[in-house]
Order: C-alpha cells, then sequence, then structure tokens
C-alpha cells in the first residue's frame, strides 16, 4: 500500500500542471516511474508570487536505480527518448549531451536553485524547454530532462521537470545576456565579455544570432513571437554595431520577415529595422 501511494502522489506531482506538460513526455515518465526501482531520492520545490499566487518557479527531480533492468524497463527508457522527438515540434529548445559535458535547468528567476545534468559518471542526457501557453506574458517556461547511465547491470536514471523565467527575461530591463555553448548556459554580461574575448558588437550578434536560429525552427505560434520580441528589444540597444553589421543585421531580419504570415511579427522586424537605421 506504501508503494502503491507513493506512485499516485508522483503522478499527481507531475500532473499538476498537465495544461501545460508535453504529453508525450508526460506520459513517458510516467510509465518509468510506476515501475519497480531502489534507492529513489525526490526533491520538489514550488515558488509563488505572495500577493497574486502565480507561479514563478517549480523543480521535480527524481533520482533512481533500477537493478537487473528488465527488457521492459529498458524499453521504457527507449521510450522516453522517443517521446522527446515526438514532442520537440512543440519545443523551442531540445538538447542532449553526455557525462563532462554539463548543463544547468534553471528554477524561477535562476538567482539560486537548478537542476544539473552531466553529473552521472558513463551518462547521456536529453532535456526540452517549451514556451508556458498559458502565461499572458509569454516569458515562463517548463522544461523536461532525462539523465541516464547502464553500467554493472543496473540504470542509474534522473528525471526532472523545472519551470522558470525564460533567460532573457530574468531580471528585467537589466538581464544578463545567455547563450548555450556545448550544452553549457554562458552568460555575456560586461564582466564576462573581457574574459572570453568578445567585444560589445560580437556579444550582440551572437544573441541575435541565438534568437534568428531559434525563430528560423518555429515561425509561428506562441514561441515566435517570444523570440521576434527578444529580437526587437535587441535592437532598440544596438549601440555597439557599426553601419555594416547594422545592415547585415537588417538583411537577416528582412529574410525573418519572409518566413511568417503574423502581422505582428512582420511589424516588430521592420520597426526592429526602422531602429537599426538610427
Amino acid at each position: 500500500m506504501k508503494s502503491k501511494n507513493l506512485m499516485v502522489a508522483t503522478m499527481l506531482m507531475l500532473s499538476a500542471t498537465a495544461a501545460n506538460a508535453q504529453q508525450n513526455i508526460q506520459k513517458a515518465f510516467e510509465a518509468l516511474l510506476n515501475e519497480n526501482r531502489s534507492e529513489i531520492k525526490t526533491q520538489h520545490s514550488l515558488e509563488k508570487d505572495p500577493e497574486t499566487g502565480i507561479k514563478e518557479g517549480e523543480m521535480d527531480i527524481y533520482d533512481f536505480i533500477l537493478p537487473s533492468p528488465t527488457s521492459k524497463q529498458k524499453q521504457l527508457i527507449k521510450d522516453i527518448e522517443k517521446a522527446f522527438e515526438k514532442d520537440k515540434e512543440e519545443a523551442y529548445s531540445l538538447n542532449s549531451g553526455n557525462y563532462g559535458n554539463h548543463a544547468s535547468l534553471a528554477v524561477g528567476k535562476g538567482r539560486s536553485a537548478s537542476v544539473g545534468l552531466g553529473n552521472i559518471k558513463g551518462s547521456r542526457y536529453i532535456y526540452a524547454c517549451f514556451l508556458d501557453k498559458n502565461d499572458p506574458e509569454k516569458t515562463k517556461r517548463y522544461a523536461y530532462a532525462m539523465e541516464w547511465a547502464e553500467k554493472e547491470k543496473k540504470i542509474t536514471v534522473r528525471l526532472a521537470k523545472t519551470y522558470a523565467t525564460m533567460p532573457q527575461y530574468r531580471g528585467g530591463r537589466n538581464a544578463s545576456r545567455k547563450i548555450i555553448i556545448n550544452g553549457q548556459e554562458i552568460d555575456f554580461s560586461d564582466a564576462l565579455n573581457g574574459a572570453f574575448g568578445y567585444n560589445g558588437s560580437e556579444a550582440w550578434l551572437s544573441q541575435f544570432n541565438n534568437l534568428r536560429t531559434l525563430f528560423q525552427k518555429k515561425s509561428e505560434g506562441p514561441a515566435a513571437n517570444s523570440w521576434a520580441t527578444s529580437i526587437y528589444k535587441l535592437c532598440k540597444n544596438a549601440d555597439s554595431l557599426d553601419v555594416a553589421e547594422k545592415e547585415m543585421v537588417s538583411k537577416e531580419i528582412q529574410k525573418l520577415k519572409t518566413k511568417t504570415e503574423d502581422e505582428f511579427i512582420q511589424n516588430l522586424f521592420d520597426m526592429s529595422i526602422e531602429h537599426l537605421k538610427k
């Protein structure tokens, strides 16, 4: 009975945001968590705005071992990999890596808590980020991750889900500039620009290229609107670019404009180009 109660509680925690969750990954996670396992460790957190009660951050982590895994359990691991592939069209970011190639998934506003990946010896991992479609400001995202390693006739697994503010919106107007390099989130703040050998325009262009790539992958819907808005904000602060760089960026934005039929996004791109002319 105790085991049954644990299983039900686990499913309830994972299903608490079913309206936002990606269904294939959700179901695949639940199927694996319902299997017999040992040495399970869980971590959970929930952050809400004290005045509005609106959720700002959430974290669910499940670390466990499948001793002498059956063929069914091995298949469930493969099913989760397939689920990420099935849900990738809804994701704005899909990444994978292995042990030593560390990645970190933020929780909330990303000020302290995070979920680490790439720390289990001999492991592989995969994670995907999805825009919260119920967030009216389109600044929040869900992230799902699995890390696993098969060794000595057992499989060590980490399943995780986090809810957080998207990097470009953390900290308001002075949010740090971040991109992913080799699975690691890099902050291109003024202090780090010198350390990595980036000047102002190079950091600006790196962020623009990251947003451009994301928009090319998904040019319609809420995620596309988010990327277009971020590009617009970036173009409002393009003082570090020289004339040639501004012309190059304008041409790239014109190309992005042809990829969408959304008039609002097209107008954002037109205004972005106008700011680059100043």
